[in-house]
């Protein structure tokens, strides 16, 4: 039998999202529900049914939810891309488990066929499915919020949904491989199953939602700058540096839009754990996080390696509480965003535009960059290692890796880890987050095929 994609991966978050709307929208605050998991079970008058919270209080307590759950695997991801990358390289916690048993091990190797393998055995694309289930959630929100919204926060909650899927869309397109699916709940709380998405086109859907949100935003500055934070990100994927630009102008330096305070930093656990510690230089072309000792990633030694123990590891400080937000958008990545469209552009006012970040975005502020290079190659070098050091752990790295192949004609090997592995053996070759076909086969008929080629 087909299992519903429905079944499988939303109906938990649908239960989750009910039980809060019934706390706001009727006062309850507890209930028994026996032998049920979400809307369409069994038409029983002790269930909550959707005339329950047609209304603006169980919309907005939609909306509360479909943040939470952003967060929760907005969170997730960001972790699994400082692995996938080189912000963070792993420790084990005994002797090296089986290749395709420790999930962090394959991500942090880039080893392909050990992440698909890993998946087929649990029949689980883990990245994958945490952030098209967050993207579903946001559905059911959205279709409530457009239904039962009340003006004017009906607008403001509006762009603030359409910018956290654009995010979460944009998210898969940087850190997937081309080919993976982007599933979704209907307005009547049926599977909706995608085709393929590539690269591009994945882009250009986060680009659209993304440009929903800034109509809507109009009466909130804060989902406003977030909307135009994520569009212009979106721009800088498809390689239009000046609209990039364009979109983020009116966005303040000091702007800020984090993941909801109240959810577990997973981050928070590198600071004392063997699962790992801060990347330094990892397979030859990693950045010197530790060994730069730049302020925006402060670190400390904390212990040597498990099975290496003249090699050390070092904690990251940048997230000091299990409860601290990350960084989702910011102003200084739309700085960022500027300084690259004028390189692009032949613009030399990219080089002030780094220093004054360096002088004006941080306490205490840095010392400036003393010499602007003067190819464009070694612009764009420095261009991305100010972007490694201001967006560290916020889920920007592998993006920023694979645009530097896709746009700027880098070779993978000179820009993602690579060469001897610590633990042996050496890097793989995968420069995105694979899928399994297998997997999403079991709910999905129009995913027929795994990874498309390219980057």
């Amino acid at each position: 039998m087909r299992l519903s994609f429905f079944t499988l991966q939303v109906r938990p978050m649908i239960a989750a999202s009910i039980r809060m709307a019934m706390r706001s929208a009727l006062g309850v605050m507890t209930f028994g529900v026996v032998g049920c998991s979400g809307l369409l079970d069994v038409s029983n008058p002790t269930l909550v049914q959707d005339s329950d919270i047609a209304n603006a209080s169980g919309a907005n307590s939609r909306r509360l939810d479909a943040v939470v759950n952003f967060s929760q695997s907005y969170l997730n991801a960001a972790l699994e891309v400082s692995f996938f990358t080189d912000e963070v390289t792993h420790d084990y916690y005994g002797p090296p488990n089986p290749p395709d048993g420790d999930y962090i091990a394959n991500l942090d190797r880039r080893d392909n066929a050990s992440m698909l393998s890993q998946a087929e055995q649990t029949q689980n694309d883990q990245h994958l499915a945490t952030l098209d289930r967050a993207f579903a959630n946001s559905s059911i929100a959205l279709t409530a919020m457009r239904a039962y919204g009340v003006e004017p926060l009906r607008g403001e909650y509006l762009a603030q949904l359409y910018a956290l899927r654009a995010t979460l869309i944009l998210q898969l397109a940087e850190d997937m491989c081309s080919g993976f699916p982007l599933n979704d709940i209907s307005s009547d709380n049926t599977s909706v199953y995608s085709g393929p998405y590539s690269t591009d086109s994945a882009v250009a859907y986060a680009l659209a939602q993304a440009d929903s949100g800034v109509a809507h935003g109009r009466d909130s500055a804060r989902f406003l700058n977030f909307a135009r934070i994520v569009k212009g990100r979106a721009l800088l994927d498809q390689g239009k540096y000046a609209e990039a630009a364009a979109a983020v102008a009116a966005v303040p330096t000091t702007f800020s839009y984090t993941t909801d305070a109240g959810q577990t930093n997973r981050f928070f656990y590198l600071r004392n754990s063997p699962l790992g510690g801060v990347g330094e230089q990892e397979g030859q072309h990693g950045m010197p996080f530790v060994s730069a000792n730049d302020p925006r990633v402060p670190t400390e030694f904390f212990q040597f390696r498990q099975t290496i123990p003249d090699d050390s590891l070092f904690a990251q400080l940048k997230y000091v509480n299990s409860s601290d937000p990350v960084v989702i958008a910011s102003g200084v990545e739309a700085r960022l965003i500027e300084a690259e469209a004028a390189i692009n552009a032949g613009d030399p006012s990219w080089f002030a535009t780094l220093n004054t970040l360096r002088a004006t975005a941080i306490t205490p502020a840095m010392a400036a960059i003393p010499v602007m290079p003067t190819t464009k190659d070694a612009q764009i070098d420095l261009l991305y290692r100010e972007r490694a050091f201001w967006l560290y752990l916020t889920g920007r790295r592998l993006g920023d890796l694979r645009r530097l192949v896709r746009q700027y004609g880098r070779t993978p090997d000179s820009v993602f880890p690579s060469g001897a592995y610590v633990f042996g053996g050496t890097y793989g070759t995968a420069t995105s987050i694979p899928f399994a076909q297998s997997v999403q086969g079991l709910f999905n008929p129009n995913i027929t095929a795994g990874c498309a080629a390219g980057n």
